[in-house]
């Protein structure tokens, strides 16, 4: 995979669970949106959504991009549906995963760097991380306005009613819902079609989640997040997953630390060749 340094972070923002193969179908009409009510305090829908494990990174879109699906959402303009799967437990995403991300780092002010973010990094986000998650936050202040600026216009009572119109309608709308029927089998397969086209998985992307239990799979997702982030390993002994995690952040270091910084200089090369 190409190394990409202008991408905001949000795998944080929803759960990766393994898919639970089942029979199950749901007997019950299932929702036809999604909206931002959903991801607030009290969201039935939102603490319910999971990527599945075969799922790649929520970090393929740059600020400018985060900040183009906002300003479509709050201006009404066509978004493309979400794809999911119900299983027992769970909603699945199989398309959509980074329009979902958005929305809910809109609500909660982060964009890579914020409180979920932190703790499911391990509390160790790389500068490029940090500096993204500025970057995006400060275009979404001055393009669009915070989440925590909309809500805190809905209590003015001497609001124009044009503006009230329009935040009445930014909390009401909803993404359409399109909804993957059959077994986990059929939501996998639904997964691998979508992403061969618009922004498709590369070859080593595809390569790295059809292997996704195989041992070079795990350590390089291990060893690229330096142990943190969703536990690939988690089936593991608990001491056994230990080891991973600290031979992963230690390769890690090795391997990516200090950070390279634009214009590359000699003495970044020299530093590196002493700590090998």
């Amino acid at each position: 995979m190409a190394l990409r340094s202008n991408l905001v972070n949000l795998d944080a923002l929803i759960k990766r669970e393994d898919f639970a193969a089942s029979d199950e179908s749901s007997s019950f009409e299932n929702v036809s949106t999604i909206s931002l009510r959903d991801f607030t305090s009290g969201g039935l829908i939102g603490p319910s959504l999971r990527k599945p494990d075969f799922q790649r990174e929520t970090n393929h879109w740059s600020p400018e991009q985060v900040v183009s699906l906002l300003e479509c959402f709050v201006n009404g303009d066509l978004i493309p549906s979400v794809i999911l799967w119900q299983s027992p437990t769970y909603l699945f995403v199989i398309d959509g995963g980074h329009r979902l991300s958005v929305l809910k780092a809109w609500i909660d002010d982060d964009y890579g760097d914020g409180p979920t973010s932190q703790p499911f990094f391990g509390y160790h986000i790389s500068a490029e991380q940090k500096k993204n998650a500025t970057k995006v936050r400060a275009l979404v202040n001055k393009k669009i306005g915070s989440w925590q600026h909309f809500t805190a216009k809905i209590q003015d009572e001497n609001l124009d009613p044009s503006e009230r119109k329009k935040i009445s309608a930014l909390i009401t709308r909803g993404l359409p819902i399109q909804w993957v029927k059959g077994d986990a089998d059929k939501a996998e397969s639904s997964f691998f079609k979508i992403n061969t086209k618009g922004t498709p998985l590369d070859s080593i992307e595809e390569l790295l989640l059809k292997s996704r239990k195989k041992p070079i799979s795990i350590a390089a997702r291990a060893i690229i997040r330096a142990g943190k982030g969703h536990r690939y390993w988690s089936s593991f002994e608990k001491n056994e997953a230990e080891k991973i995690e600290e031979i992963s952040g230690r390769l890690h270091s090795i391997l990516f630390d200090p950070e390279i910084k634009s214009p590359i200089k000699l003495w970044t090369f020299l530093l590196a060749d002493q700590r090998v």
